[in-house]
């Protein structure tokens, strides 16, 4: 099975539809489209191979905070090897799904997008790579980048240095790095972080945490099942009950939004947990406690999950360092007070841009309107999937349906647009938009609700540069399925 071959010449077109990205949301679009008949779309995929953010990032420690059974497609079950699987793992289940539904043959590799432009006359999408190759027309597309793919670097980490070590972002990883008998820096305390600090601990000769703030931190429970568990797993019913009382957990504890409301009972349960948790790991090591606890509500930033993390900065290997980095030097860093710090490694893990959806390339719609300037102050579309002014344009983790489990969300929004885009491809409409009205209706009580959470209490990555929250879903999974069902039917024109 080889992937189409980018070359030097552009691929010919009409197709029905483009699809972004090779990802877990790019493979729920494709096999979405197979389902619904749709045959003839092209993966467009900028790295050497499918696989999306489990192929980036293979930093050490990597591995997933969701349970393996609810972090994966409803329709192809796997016999996990642990409750929450690592990067490795993932990498080698999607692979084997795109290998199964025959997407290789349909990806063109290597091949990053640099823009996509409307034409209104023929009613169809131009695509133009980054080495300025034009592909199409196609009749619609479907954007699978999600908005986790641009990394944060501090400006005077990037490009060349003058760090004699190695500088690595967590997105970027090497795999001839290594951590072992190294001095190694970690900037951030975020979910990759203390992945990483586990790993460094275990295999540096001495490690440095850099923390500009400290973040709420439960236990994650991960372990390898056991042959037992496993056997029991490969018989479907078991499988999918697994499946279903992890969904039927999420959904229940995002119901209401209670989790992100400081008067809600789950979050208040979560503080609590998060406390004691602390606690419990620090309480003999009241300073550390003291610098580990954070000062705004639980879930008003990412809550980390991590069995490891508390153990490790224990470790007489590890210092935590409770101040920024300010500077590089060719041995090390500098922090915020003016200390040096000789290293030999340093990781960054300082996470991503994710306040501008669909970041890595232009987007050109109706009118010449450029979709960045259109969200210039934080982004919007009708449950995530359409945006006014961009006909025939489909998105998977869109504005605003970041929520727990994400894969049932990737699959809801791949049917979504795969029955859209069969009516295309069938020819019983050559034109489709989100009804702008009930669009801008919907994000108004949408941002009302999100003003009663806490993510809008302090500034973290769920809001857009004005502030906006543009990232998180205020409901249950099971409200935003049944919504998108719906605007199936009363969400779109069609022409």
């Amino acid at each position: 099975m080889k992937p189409l071959t980018p070359n030097q010449e552009p691929l010919a077109g009409p197709h029905d539809v483009a699809i972004i990205g090779t990802g877990f949301s790019g493979i729920a679009a494709a096999t979405a489209l197979r389902k619904e008949g749709v045959r003839d779309f092209v993966l467009f995929e900028r790295s050497d191979d499918i696989g999306g953010t489990w192929l980036v990032n293979r930093y050490p420690g990597a591995e997933v905070d969701l349970e393996s059974h609810i972090y994966s497609f409803s329709f192809e079950p796997h016999d996990w090897t642990r409750t929450h699987a690592d990067w490795r793992e993932l990498l080698a289940y999607l692979q084997g799904v795109a290998r199964k539904w025959g997407l290789y043959e349909r990806t063109l590799l290597s091949t990053g997008v640099a823009d996509v432009s409307w034409d209104e006359s023929s009613r169809t999408w131009t695509i133009r790579d980054e080495a300025g190759r034009q592909h199409g027309p196609f009749k619609a597309v479907i954007s699978a980048v999600g908005f986790l793919n641009t990394p944060l670097v501090p400006p005077f980490m990037r490009g060349e240095t003058v760090f004699e070590g190695d500088l690595c972002h967590t997105s970027t990883w090497r795999d001839e790095l290594s951590l072992e008998g190294k001095a190694v820096g970690v900037l951030g305390t975020g979910s990759s972080a203390v992945q990483v600090v586990t790993e460094a601990e275990r295999q540096g000769s001495s490690v440095k945490v850099f923390q500009i703030e400290p973040n709420w931190l439960l236990p994650k429970g991960a372990r390898d099942f056991t042959p037992a568990e496993r056997r029991w797993n490969k018989l479907k019913p078991v499988y999918y009950f697994r499946r279903y009382r992890l969904y039927l957990d999420y959904d229940l504890r995002q119901y209401n939004a209670s989790h992100a409301r400081v008067d809600g009972r789950v979050n208040k349960k979560r503080l609590a947990a998060a406390r004691d948790y602390l606690h419990q790991e620090m309480g003999d090591r009241p300073e550390l406690e003291r610098l580990l606890t954070p000062d705004f509500s639980v879930e008003a930033r990412r809550t980390v999950i991590s069995d490891t993390y508390y153990r490790s900065l224990r470790s007489p290997k590890v210092q935590l360092v409770p101040h920024a980095v300010a500077d590089v030097t060719p041995s090390g860093v500098v922090d915020a007070t003016g200390e040096k710090h000789d290293l030999d490694i340093i990781v960054l893990a300082t996470g991503f841009d994710a306040a501008n959806f669909i970041s890595t390339y232009r987007t050109t719609g109706e009118d010449g309107i450029v979709l960045r300037e259109q969200w210039e102050g934080g982004a919007d579309a009708f449950l995530g999937v359409m945006t006014p002014n961009f006909p025939n344009f489909f998105m998977i983790f869109g504005p605003n349906t970041s929520g727990i489990p994400l894969v049932t969300y990737y699959e809801a929004q791949a049917r979504f647009a795969a029955k859209q885009v069969r009516r295309l491809a069938s020819g019983q409409v050559s034109k489709i938009t989100v009804k702008t009205w009930l669009h801008d209706l919907y994000n108004r009580r949408l941002q009302r609700r999100l003003g009663k959470t806490v993510w809008g209490e302090v500034a973290n990555y769920f809001q857009g540069t004005s502030g906006k929250v543009v990232s998180q879903w205020p409901y249950s999974p099971t409200s935003y399925l049944l919504g998108l069902r719906l605007a199936r039917w009363f969400g779109t024109d069609a022409e």
